[in-house]
């Protein structure tokens, strides 16, 4: 790998991670960088204009160019293209917080989100990375994924689970020939408490899982005959996803 291009990416990414702009001191102490090191790739960077630099403080943040690309990767996703046409009309039918999830490496990405008319907070959004085996996009992902076993153990090498989520591998693993019987998954309540959430693969026409929708909500509006509408909906829409020939 290129020295140099692996360091401006190391930069950038730490640009885009951190909660607001950053002193040059700060980065290049954290990336373990020299400071001239560090001041020359960001200068490159807001030459090329993917970074800005505040003139009176001089501190750095990323460009709105990033947004430009991203949206463009995303506008172009296969997932998402052959989801687009589903989505709203799910989130219509309803009326809860509808996500579009894919499998991006060993992780759960969130792609896309369609908020509920009738909102409650959620700690997830658009571009988000979530952990396999505690949240439903994940774990029925896990359920489908052709080494499920191997994604779980690499998967907490990039997000880790929050100390307080309790999660047995074993317990996971042997799960989920039920969750592949049922084709959906129902997150354990105690992750995030008050709230609902469902999901169900999107597969290519090889039944390699690609991505995910879920549906999240109160649990107050979480009545067995909503519970019963939101499975049926969820299941119809990621069947005609899948069997579109959109996804290769």
């Amino acid at each position: 790998m290129d020295s140099t291009l692996e360091k401006g990416l190391r930069v950038l990414d730490y640009l885009v991670q951190a909660p607001g702009p950053v002193r040059l001191s700060t980065l290049a102490q954290d990336l373990g960088l020299q400071k001239s090191n560090a001041h020359r790739t960001l200068a490159t960077l807001v030459a090329s204009n993917y970074a800005v630099q505040d003139a009176e403080t001089g501190m750095y943040q990323p460009s709105l160019k990033l947004f430009e690309l991203g949206a463009k990767v995303l506008a172009g996703h296969p997932v998402r293209k052959a989801a687009a046409p589903y989505f709203q009309k799910l989130q219509s039918e309803l009326g809860e917080t509808v996500n579009l999830y894919v499998l991006d490496g060993d992780s759960v990405l969130v792609v896309e989100k369609l908020i509920s008319p009738r909102p409650i907070r959620f700690s997830s959004r658009p571009g988000s990375r979530l952990p396999v085996p505690a949240s439903a996009a994940g774990r029925v992902m896990l359920a489908f994924h052709e080494d499920p076993e191997g994604l779980y153990d690499r998967s907490l090498g990039v997000v880790s689970l929050h100390p307080d989520t309790k999660i047995v591998r074993d317990d996971v693993l042997s799960g989920l020939p039920s969750v592949r019987l049922a084709g959906y998954f129902e997150a354990d309540p105690d992750w995030k408490p008050g709230i609902f959430s469902i999901a169900a693969p999107i597969l290519d026409e090889d039944r390699r899982v690609l991505g995910a929708i879920g549906i999240s909500g109160p649990v107050e509006r979480y009545s067995p005959e909503k519970r019963r509408q939101i499975i049926e909906a969820l299941m119809s829409v990621t069947a005609m996803i899948s069997e579109t020939g959109a996804l290769g």
